[in-house]
């Protein structure tokens, strides 16, 4: 058999496998953050564009462990927001969404006290959002732990990389 056919017809089975591990991620963390966070997607990419405003700042500083962030306090938390207003109108710029449609969400997540205003109504990380973080993160580190544990076994990287080359 040609070793260019062999070679491409691993290529095509690594794909399937590694579209299939990454389509059971996804479509498992969107079935938790309904079941387990009672929350829609929508909800949810809010609330991770303003934990991810919050890690860029946290980099910014200096790198944190897991525990480091999941340790921290509300006035912790608060201190990296401090100086940047991140508005609803910035948060649907970023997702593309209505503004209005944004504000529900914000106002929900804030009901949940997973987001809360500052003083200058500027959108930060609520109460909850630690105690949610430490439940929700292990399950989602350990599904994402095992998606990339099974592309190295097919060696989907190194294929993908050699293709690049």
């Amino acid at each position: 058999m040609n070793k260019d056919i062999d070679s491409n017809q691993d290529d095509i089975a690594s794909y399937s496998q590694a579209a299939y591990s990454w389509l059971m991620l996804i479509t498992n963390y969107y079935k938790r953050v309904s079941d387990d966070l009672n929350i829609d997607i929508d909800e949810m990419m809010t609330l991770n564009t303003v934990s991810a405003h919050w890690l860029y700042k946290v980099n910014s500083k200096n790198n944190k462990s897991f525990r480091d962030l999941v340790d921290m306090s509300d006035e912790d938390i608060k201190k990296y927001f401090s100086g940047s207003r991140l508005s609803i109108l910035s948060i649907a710029n970023i997702l593309g969404q209505p503004k209005e449609s944004t504000r529900r969400r914000v106002q929900k997540l804030i009901d949940y006290q997973l987001l809360k205003k500052d003083e200058n109504n500027g959108i930060m990380l609520g109460e909850n959002y630690t105690s949610l973080v430490n439940k929700f993160a292990d399950k989602t580190a350990a599904e994402l732990y095992k998606l990339t544990t099974r592309l190295g076994k097919i060696k989907w990287y190194q294929k993908k990389e050699e293709e690049t080359l």
